[in-house]
């Protein structure tokens, strides 16, 4: 099944924002893309493994793809969950440093590397604001560093759905009703917990009247400032 082209212009108005340098011509990038082959992702599929030789990077256009590593003991660890109009691949340089897989039924549009360094040198302002890009997805990077390292399983739940929330808002949608496309065991493996611990939270979260569980896929915040104290380690007494 093929994505129409809506989405596609839809996905590329979303990373648009980052692309904001009045140097840099919008069309050439929109035309860079919507040129390019739109691949269809099943469930669980991948799109690279770790240390493929790296031909592309990546536009998501439908679905979540989700970037991990395995460890020496055979864990799985997920640095990123990739939605519409993230682009994947600038983190790596000839090899992919990790794999990506669908996490749900997801279309992406594969953008040649070598087109991508003709608009580098045809349009002085992308290359910069490419940096820009990756600068901000290093920030977030260590942000979840911080969260695996220092938080407790609840802040890490907390944070987990304030960033949703922000992305949510990001895009134009609301930031009380959030998608979760992913499984818990995605999410434990993103925020380094057991999936039983993930779970408890959830649920602790909700009968403290936080959040409300519409379904396995989509979560109501009811109390946002507490969710937020919660992320940042202020109001641990909300929930036992």
């Amino acid at each position: 099944m093929s994505t129409n082209k809506h989405s596609t212009t839809t996905a590329i108005s979303t990373i648009t924002p980052w692309f904001s340098n009045d140097s840099i011509d919008h069309v050439s990038f929109g035309h860079t893309v919507t040129a390019t082959i739109e691949r269809d992702l099943d469930e669980h599929e991948h799109l690279f493994l770790e240390g493929e030789d790296q031909t592309h990077v990546y536009l998501v256009v439908e679905g979540v793809v989700g970037l991990y590593k395995l460890l020496a003991d055979g864990r799985r660890q997920i640095s990123t969950f990739a939605y519409p109009g993230d682009i994947i691949g600038l983190d790596s340089i000839g090899v992919h440093g990790n794999s990506g897989e669908a996490l749900s039924h997801a279309v992406v549009r594969c953008i040649p590397v070598n087109a991508i360094e003709k608009l580098i040198r045809s349009e002085p302002g992308f290359g910069q604001a490419l940096l820009y890009l990756t600068a901000s997805e290093l920030a977030e990077t260590r942000e979840q560093m911080l969260s695996l390292g220092r938080k407790s399983a609840a802040e890490k739940v907390a944070t987990f759905l304030i960033r949703i929330s922000r992305r949510s808002v990001a895009m134009g949608q609301t930031g009380s009703l959030l998608s979760i496309p992913m499984k818990r065991s995605e999410i434990a493996d993103f925020l380094g917990l057991t999936i039983e611990t993930v779970s408890r939270t959830f649920t602790k979260l909700k009968v403290a009247r936080v959040i409300r569980l519409r379904s396995n896929s989509q979560v109501e915040v009811l109390e946002m400032e507490k969710l937020s104290g919660i992320a940042e380690g202020n109001s641990t007494n909300v929930i036992h």
